[in-house]
């Protein structure tokens, strides 16, 4: 009854962010099976440009994250929200054109077509970036603070809906042809979006405040030093705190196959299984995998020690992986990704409640944001070592992608015996 009363009150929020979501995860799985399949297909360094792609997206995202909290902020959340939608439909529309002129004429060399399609992505994906804080800031100025928790909730909850539809149709689109019909769908979810939260925020003039433009040039300059300044004393912190220290291989590690999986997956469904569609919803099953654990984890973090639920995801990732890797068909492939994802979200929950609580409060941020950053361009970084397995795979009768996923359990393999083997961890507690 709550769940219905919130919803009634915040509907237009929650729907914004679905649609959202959904324009997310339609296009960039599309995009991808669009790569491979027709632009790069048959095409000697497909791996190769599929790895520039993932890089480029992960360095961007990276990136223009490090400072777009501050400067939605700045020019204010409802301009900000604005100004990503319409950037995105822009680029999408762009992207649309550049596959019916690549896909009908010669006008674009494969080269060309890539570069430029990897140019308005980058675009897509900042405008990502920049719109989840701008969001996540809206909702915090129109709810009410003791409804706050409730209405986050909600929406998350809704727009998970996006991320189960988004990579099902994207696979359908694919499987059919139809990626410019389906690439539509995203700039239409996005005017939806961007009409609803108008309409929300309707009855809340203040999140229509905004600083000048030359404000907000001003404010991204200091942002930048005060950024630096915050990183390197959160480098301090991290570097002599005994839990982050212990952590960080841990956190390497799984970026590096997180890279890996990223990059084998969809290679694995296209070039071994040949079933595009199925790769569709293995994404939507894995998003699925990902909420239903997310619900349980914490009733799971009660009734076991942290040692023992990071023991408990290594194992049952491992064995998710090595089913992944020699599937037979689509079917089988969707029902381990769903295991895979399921067996990943379970610890996170309590892995970051550690962090957060290993260092002072009024230092979570700092260091946080040294931690996130540095693993996240490790594993930005990954996708080339990846794709150096790909291309001088060694194991005869195993395919290139089979090999690269195998690889990653190999390095879930090496965080569980660290796991195992280490004392520490055991007396780590999640309270």
């Amino acid at each position: 009854m709550q769940l219905i009363a919130t919803l009634r009150s915040y509907w237009q929020v929650a729907v914004s962010d679905l649609l959202s979501t959904y324009a997310t995860s339609v296009a960039e799985t599309t995009i991808q099976l669009w790569l491979l399949n027709s632009l790069l297909i048959g095409f000697k360094d497909s791996s190769r440009y599929l790895t520039l792609y993932l890089t480029i997206s992960s360095l961007s995202a990276l990136i223009i994250g490090l400072f777009s909290g501050a400067l939605s902020e700045k020019v204010g959340v409802l301009r900000a929200i604005m100004y990503a939608c319409s950037v995105r439909i822009i680029a999408g529309l762009l992207i649309i054109g550049t596959i019916f002129v690549s896909s009908q004429s010669s006008l674009f060399s494969t080269h060309s077509a890539f570069w430029i399609l990897t140019s308005l992505v980058v675009i897509t994906t900042g405008s990502d970036t920049f719109y989840s804080p701008a969001l996540t800031s809206f909702i915090n100025r129109v709810t009410d603070s003791e409804k706050l928790i409730d209405v986050l909730s909600l929406v998350r909850l809704v727009s998970l809906m996006g991320t189960l539809l988004g990579p099902a149709i994207a696979g359908f689109a694919s499987n059919s042809g139809a990626y410019i019909p389906i690439l539509f769908t995203e700039s239409f979810s996005l005017l939806a979006a961007i009409l609803l939260v108008l309409l929300a925020s309707r009855k809340h003039p203040e999140v229509h405040a905004s600083s000048s433009v030359e404000s907000a040039e001003s404010t991204a300059s200091a942002s930048f030093v005060s950024f630096l300044n915050d990183w390197i004393s959160g480098l301090k912190t991290f570097v002599h705190t005994a839990t982050y220290r212990l952590l960080f291989p841990f956190a390497v590690l799984e970026a590096l196959a997180s890279a890996g999986i990223g990059f084998a997956v969809i290679l694995f469904f296209t070039n071994v299984l040949h079933d595009t569609a199925s790769y569709g919803w293995c994404m939507s099953a894995m998003s699925l995998g990902y909420a239903i654990s997310f619900a349980l984890a914490p009733r799971l973090a009660e009734r076991m020690s942290f040692w023992s639920m990071l023991t408990l995801s290594y194992s049952l990732i491992i064995v998710s992986l090595t089913g992944l890797a020699f599937s037979p068909n689509g079917l089988v492939a969707v029902i381990f990704g769903f295991c895979f994802s399921f067996s990943q979200a379970i610890i996170s929950p309590s892995f970051q409640t550690v962090l957060i609580r290993a260092v002072d409060e009024s230092l979570v941020s700092q260091v946080i944001s040294v931690f996130i950053s540095v693993v996240t361009a490790i594993g930005a970084v990954s996708y080339s070592l990846w794709d150096f397995i790909y291309t001088h795979s060694w194991v005869a009768g195993l395919s290139p992608e089979s090999t690269v996923l195998l690889g990653t359990v190999a390095l879930y393999g090496v965080m569980l015996v660290l796991c195992i083997s280490s004392r520490k961890l055991r007396e780590i507690t999640v309270e």
